[in-house]
């Protein structure tokens, strides 16, 4: 008896600007056509800690619809022209998610300010409901995630508008010493305002 593998899902390659391993470059990165939003956080390790779990799973639900209104509405790309401009966005929003997407137990404020100082309308509003579910467990397990952005790729830029991939690596530590490890993979759209960009909407890609 002979049995079928089960096809693979059909994935297109989307070419991208922006900061890898400290420097400007193009990229083209695969990503499933058509995909379901899921949770960001893929595990390495067997244990994911309910709390760590609970941070990342909760980026699936936010804005999917509105992030994909607001890639399409962009129609002049010069993401791969304009290299001053994509480099600064990438490195803006890449640093920003990287610090409002960490979190001590014992210092809750300074990822907190980092929200209100990057994200925007919606976004913020959604950020603090998320964390307000994470806050009690996280200081009853002592627990201290950090992220850090390895890429940030711009799909698209026109004018005060971006729409960009950023991959975030994530680790979670316990007060017991427990560490998980996962990775975030994010679709974000972003707008410039009195020279900052802020995340005005978030997905998991």
């Amino acid at each position: 008896m002979t049995t079928k593998r089960a096809d693979k899902p059909a994935r297109r390659a989307v070419k991208v600007a922006g900061k890898m391993g400290g420097s400007t470059r193009v990229a083209v990165l695969e990503e499933p056509e058509e995909a379901p939003v899921a949770a960001p956080v893929r595990r390495r390790g067997a244990v994911v800690f309910g709390a760590v779990a609970l941070v990342m799973a909760g980026l699936a639900g936010w804005f999917a619809i509105e992030a994909r209104d607001a890639t399409a509405a962009l129609t002049h790309n010069t993401a791969l022209t304009d290299v001053a401009t994509t480099a600064e966005v990438s490195d803006q929003i890449g640093k920003a998610l990287g610090t409002v997407f960490s979190y001590r137990y014992d210092d809750p404020a300074k990822s907190e300010q980092a929200a209100k100082a990057v994200l925007t309308g919606p976004a913020l509003g959604q950020y603090d409901q998320l964390f307000a579910q994470v806050r009690g467990l996280a200081a009853e397990q002592k627990l201290v995630v950090t992220s850090t952005a390895v890429v940030s790729g711009v799909k698209v830029l026109d004018g005060d508008r971006a729409s960009l991939l950023v991959f975030l690596d994530q680790t979670g530590v316990r007060g017991d010493g427990q560490r998980s490890t996962g990775a975030a993979q994010l679709s974000v759209s972003a707008e410039r305002a009195e020279g900052k960009w802020r995340v005005t909407a978030l997905a998991a890609a």
